[in-house]
Parts: C-alpha cells; structure tokens; sequence
C-alpha cells in the first residue's frame, strides 16, 4: 500500500495511509505527496493513528464481505439465476459435434 506525506510536511520521513476516495488522510490531515521512497532510510517510521485506522477499515470491510457471501439473496423463480440450461431437454436430433449442456452455467437468453 502506497504511503503519503502530510500536506506542507517539511520532512517527508512519517509514512500515512490515505482514505480510499478521499483527498485526507486516516489521521484527518490532508494529504500530500507520495513518499514510498523514504521506507528505505533509516529514520522512516509510519504513523500510527493511520495504521490502526487502516486496519480497523480492512477489518470492517472483510468481514462484510464476509457476511454477505454467506447470506447470499436466494434466486427467485422465473430468474436466470434460477433456470439451469443442464435442466432442460436437449434437442433429439443428431448434430455434427455433441454438445452437452453445462450444469453450471445459467440460461441468460431464456
């Protein structure tokens, strides 16, 4: 993850994560430049309301997804999602290359 600077910093040595969509940063200051080539020096370090913001949001944000994979909505009838091309009866006629239907895809031109 790409860190920043604080907007106006005179040393760029504190290494800040930014809001997702946003021009500030996780410690409410405005954002600056990038500064990912300051990690290699000696006196770098990484603010720290940032990174346990950061990883309170990427905690919150998993375990939504999360949730939602688990309760996924149930497909109503009627739906493409709902009709399985594998369920219907193939066409009896001898074609020149046999094609099965594929259980695992759905109907999208019913």
């Amino acid at each position: 993850m790409k860190t920043y600077a604080v907007r106006g910093a005179r040393t760029k040595l504190t290494g800040h994560y930014r809001r997702p969509g946003a021009r500030d940063l996780y410690c409410n200051r405005p954002a600056g430049t990038i500064n990912d080539f300051a990690r290699g020096m000696a006196r770098f370090k990484m603010c720290t309301r940032c990174v346990k913001a950061e990883a309170r949001d990427r905690a919150e944000a998993t375990a939504t997804a999360e949730a939602w994979l688990d309760d996924q909505p149930a497909p109503e009838l009627g739906t493409w999602r709902a009709e399985w091309i594998g369920a219907r009866a193939t066409n009896p006629e001898p074609t020149l290359f046999d094609m099965t239907p594929d259980a695992e895809q759905g109907a999208l031109f019913a």
